[in-house]
């Protein structure tokens, strides 16, 4: 009987956990505070792929914001919200470099200078810690 119990409550928070949106989990994407457009996930992964380079409103270019390879946070986005690994996001940008569309985002690190430039380009969009928001900057929920 115990270890029936021990396996419903393991089994119930692995579906808890399974089924928390990206934002509630260590990594929260953030824009700056003026910025009125609806960014959801895929959205998101259009902006680290390169597949979009300017705003849905046309208040131009995104300046996408990425942390330090080193950085457990940077593994946690590349997981959590864009489906794909460190080693899948260098290959895709490697390419992206060759065939002329475009530069990997800018990196910043550690989480308090990525909400300084983010709080201060209405254009800009980065991740950090769940725990490192403030109201210098937005975060975006899905």
């Amino acid at each position: 009987m115990k270890h029936t119990t021990m396996n419903y409550l393991f089994a119930l928070f692995a579906g808890i956990a399974l089924s928390m949106p990206a934002w509630a989990a260590d990594v929260v994407v953030i824009v700056n505070n003026a910025n009125a457009n609806a960014v959801d996930k895929s959205f998101v992964v259009k902006i680290y792929t390169g597949e979009t380079k300017y705003w849905l409103d046309n208040s131009g270019p995104i300046f996408a914001i990425d942390q330090s390879e080193d950085n457990p946070i940077r593994a946690d986005f590349y997981s959590s919200v864009l489906g794909k690994t460190s080693a899948n996001m260098k290959a895709l940008w490697a390419q992206n470099i060759f065939a002329g569309k475009g530069l990997p985002p800018k990196v910043v690190d550690p989480d308090a200078e990525v909400k300084k430039v983010v709080s201060t380009n209405k254009n800009a969009i980065g991740y950090i810690k769940a725990s490192s928001v403030d109201d210098s900057v937005k975060a975006i929920k899905w």
